[in-house]
């Protein structure tokens, strides 16, 4: 069985099993209330906006690190 993400005997990941756990922590609530209580599009659309963030997060770490050598 694969979880959170990290790999399998063969190397494999199960990243969205590992954002349903962030996302159930963020709403205060178990990953099964979460997959019981959500629907397909709307966890589609909050995978959206992470990924967005992470985006964003990445974004501001490279222009903050490209900053620092120009000095």
């Amino acid at each position: 069985k694969r979880l959170l993400g990290f790999p399998d005997s063969r190397g494999r990941t199960a990243p969205e099993r590992r954002f349903y756990f962030q996302l159930a922590r963020e709403l205060s609530m178990t990953v099964s209330e979460l997959l019981d209580r959500m629907t397909a599009s709307e966890l589609t659309e909050w995978a959206a906006l992470y990924s967005l963030e992470n985006n964003e997060r990445e974004q501001a770490s490279n222009r903050a690190r490209a900053k620092a050598k120009m000095r």
